[in-house]
Formats: C-alpha cells, sequence, structure tokens
C-alpha cells in the first residue's frame, strides 16, 4: 500500500485518489449547516418536547402527579412526532457519518 504524506499526515494514496475524484468538499460545510439546525432546534424546541414526553410519561407510567396541564396533544401522539423528528435528524447525522467515514478511511492500516 503505497502512503503519501501531506500537511496533516500520511494518507492511503489510492485512497486519497478516489477522494480527489469523486468527493466535494463542500459536502462537509452542508454538514456543519445541518447540524447547527439541530443544534438549534434542540435548544429551542426538541429538548423542551422531550421533557413533556417525560413529564406526561412519569405520570401515565409511574403514577407520578400532574407536573404540567394537559394539553391537547396525547402522550403517544407526543411520542410520536417527537419520535418522528429524531428519526429524521439521525438521517441527517448517518449522512455526516458516512462523510466522515469515507474521509477517515485515508488513514493507513
Amino acid at each position: 500500500m503505497e502512503l503519501i504524506q501531506t500537511p496533516y499526515g500520511e494518507v492511503r494514496a489510492a485512497r486519497l485518489e478516489e477522494l480527489q475524484s469523486s468527493l466535494d468538499t463542500r459536502e462537509i460545510l452542508q454538514v456543519v449547516e445541518d447540524l447547527a439546525g439541530f443544534c438549534t432546534r434542540w435548544k429551542r424546541e426538541l429538548r423542551d418536547d422531550l421533557l413533556a414526553v417525560h413529564s406526561m410519561a412519569h405520570t401515565v407510567i409511574n403514577g407520578a402527579p400532574l407536573i404540567r396541564v394537559p394539553g391537547e396533544e396525547s402522550l403517544p401522539e407526543a411520542a410520536h412526532w417527537l419520535s418522528d423528528e429524531l428519526g429524521e435528524w439521525r438521517e441527517s447525522l448517518a449522512a455526516a457519518i458516512a462523510l466522515l467515514d469515507q474521509i477517515a478511511a485515508l488513514a493507513p492500516d
């Protein structure tokens, strides 16, 4: 296996050649934007939504007293909606991981 020395360490020559012809590094910038969107959404809404599901579940499953006023949304509906939302973010995170794994594959064995 041929290795090439770069300013950022040794990499596998064949893998580097593959990435140079197939990988658009702007995809990394898109990952940055996607993750920034997730972080913003987490801070503004998703965290509170997950805490609301916990509160409802704690009352329903554990018999705890009501902590929050019941709203129009049921516990299963809230859990389903949040699960779907996080599932969409999971897909974005999986794409980011796959992209980074391609670059990590430059490492010598």
